[in-house]
């Protein structure tokens, strides 16, 4: 039953506000547009003790690779990034820039989302993934030498109603329970549409989005919120699972108990072959261990350009991302069950009752894409068996053929393989699939929030490579080009670029290159056909949110491009926290910001996000 809130929804997003490893000197981000910062304290550090085998100070239950993790000494000073996910914001202000914005931002605006509040009537939640949405907004000038900032909660009808109780009402994902205990939580199977994952600005519309609700749609001018959009009328009310009841008295029974509903994709894309926004809407059928599924396309004035129906067979929780191609869309089925019985029982949230199923391969599934012309005879689904142990987050890149490091392909071979490029963890071990996430011990220093996790409990995320055959059902995974070693999460590619086999670059949030599990420190591009790494760290007690690719007007190749990234730097002087926005130009990564705009407060650390230039405002 608890499939309604159970997909795995941003998991690896715990490292995005999580506690960092630093050392107890200061080496603040360089203003210098110009400087190539070098790996942050810590991080040298830590190659020193797995080289040397200097001792740690802490033992961690998490089981790890030892050779490289139980050498390693944690400084104090981690205690700074445990204010992550503790809320420090203004909701409106101006922030000068050190550097004019480069063109392409000038009078376009930034969207950012993320969980931006933790507590209700002085109760913590149990998770900082069960944050209530918090979305932001920042206008560049037209001059290039400041952006404007605004904040808003995003206040559906439960955030509203909590508000005016003072009191947590309504269940959260990940373990957040109204107050009463179990027995005020008992076969209450409604969960909080948090709105707190990802923001889509599309046509006349700005939406916050939350894979376990419905969209709910915002001001994209004042962010205030205008109430939940339906799709026009595709996603029906009600939380997002059936008990397959025999019909028409099946469907009277849930609607009547607040069931049979479905849910909308944080993580749709733009494919750049179409210019077409691809979603899917989704429920669980309990009974049968299946998810319906409804894919979408729409062109930019919301006009559905195409939609298709799949059901996935065995599969008890939705694929958190997906990818698409000229012909496909790539689903990634990781292998989860669920144990419904303590969500029933009002003691657990519905992902805390994921049970992680390493002995089973991970399942690819190629849907046909709903827009499919009639001249071309629409293929059949294909479902094949990946690795076993394996887990998948963010979809970075999907197109139809061989990859790109293979060289030219042939046109039986651009039709007989595809290609995916995802943010995973390296392996993924058997038991609760959150396992404990928190700390083991209680830290011997003061922490702004327990809400923050502890990184021996975080598996590692690479960047792999998928090659799938779409004749012989052969699925190889490995690490993408270069990326051995590289932790890494968020990845994206040029929006030009898209489902597209010539795209060359990956841009990702950095945490190291020691397959480390870790903060994330910097940003890096990863050159798809040679392996050739840019890197750039932001600097010690400077943590990364996931970057905003912007294409630059009438750019000649794909590197044509700005990386947008939100930093926060953590100092002696200001503990808590400055957030700043940094420009870097594609081209050279490792160069540094080419304009760095210091805010004057700390945004909590967000998910995801979206620019929109002036023209589409």
């Amino acid at each position: 039953m608890a499939a309604a809130g159970s997909s795995p929804y941003v998991i690896a997003n715990v490292a995005f506000a999580a506690r960092a490893f630093a050392s107890s000197s200061r080496n603040p981000l360089s203003m210098n547009p110009n400087c190539r910062a070098p790996a942050p304290r810590y991080l040298v550090n830590r190659l020193n003790a797995i080289t040397t085998g200097a001792p740690r100070s802490r033992a961690r239950s998490h089981a790890r690779n030892s050779a490289q993790l139980s050498s390693t000494r944690w400084s104090l000073d981690i205690q700074y990034i445990t204010g992550a996910v503790a809320l420090a914001i203004g909701s409106v202000f101006d922030a000068r820039a050190t550097g004019a914005a480069p063109r392409e931002l000038r009078g376009g605006t930034l969207y950012r989302i993320g969980p931006g509040m933790f507590e209700r009537g002085g109760r913590a939640y149990a998770h900082m993934l069960d944050g209530d949405g918090l979305a932001l907004r920042f206008e560049f000038s037209e001059d290039g030498t400041s952006v404007a900032f605004r904040s808003r909660f995003v206040r559906g009808r439960e955030f509203s109603e909590e508000e005016r109780a003072g009191k947590i009402l309504y269940r959260g994902t990940f373990g957040t329970m109204r107050d009463g205990g179990a027995v005020a939580n008992w076969f209450d199977l409604h969960t909080k549409n948090l709105a707190n994952t990802n923001i889509l600005s599309w046509g006349d519309k700005v939406l916050a989005l939350y894979e376990a609700g419905q969209p709910v749609e915002l001001d994209g001018s004042t962010l205030d919120t205008e109430g939940v959009d339906d799709l026009g009328g595709r996603l029906d009310p009600g939380q997002y699972f059936t008990l397959g009841l025999p019909e028409p008295v099946g469907s009277m029974i849930e609607r009547a108990a607040g069931l049979g509903g479905r849910a909308f994709t944080a993580h749709p894309h733009v494919d750049s072959n179409t210019g077409f926004l691809c979603g899917w809407g989704w429920k669980s059928r309990i009974t049968s261990k299946a998810v319906e599924i409804t894919h979408w396309e729409w062109d930019e004035s919301w006009n559905e350009m195409g939609s298709s129906n799949y059901v996935m067979e065995g599969c008890e929780a939705a694929p958190h991302d997906f990818g698409v191609t000229k012909k496909w869309y790539v689903m990634i089925q990781n292998r989860l069950g669920i144990d419904p019985l303590p969500y029933l029982a009002g003691v657990k949230g519905a992902g805390e009752c994921l049970i992680s199923q390493p002995e089973e391969p991970l399942l690819v599934h190629l849907i046909p894409r709903s827009t499919t012309t009639k001249s071309q005879p629409k293929p059949q689904p294909i479902v094949v068996e990946g690795p076993k142990e394996s887990f998948e987050i963010h979809v970075a890149l999907a197109h139809d053929g061989p990859p790109l490091s293979r060289g030219a392909a042939t046109a039986e071979e651009l039709d007989e393989w595809v290609t995916v490029y995802t943010a995973g963890w390296d392996k993924l071990a058997p038991g609760v699939f959150l396992g404990e996430w928190g700390s083991s011990d209680p830290w011997p220093f003061p922490v702004a929030t327990e809400l923050s996790p502890d990184f021996n409990n975080i598996p590692r995320t690479l960047l792999w490579m998928y090659s799938v055959n779409t004749m012989t059902g052969e699925v190889k995974r490995q690490p993408a080009p270069g990326c051995e070693d590289l932790c890494i999460d968020h990845p994206h590619v040029s929006p030009l670029y898209e489902g597209k086999r010539e795209c060359r670059y990956v841009y990702a949030s950095l945490s190291n290159e020691v397959r480390v599990s870790g903060p994330p420190l910097g940003y890096v591009r990863v050159d798809l056909l040679t392996g050739e790494l840019q890197k750039w760290y932001a600097g010690n007690r400077t943590f990364c949110e996931e970057p905003v690719i912007v294409p630059k007007k009438q750019g000649a190749n794909e590197d044509d491009a700005w990386l947008v990234g939100l930093v926060a730097e953590h100092s002696d002087e200001n503990p808590a926290g400055l957030s700043r926005i940094v420009v870097l130009d594609c081209v050279d990564v490792s160069a540094g910001p080419v304009c760095v705009i210091p805010l004057s407060n700390r945004i909590p650390h967000g998910l995801h996000g979206m620019f929109v230039p002036k023209a589409k405002m």
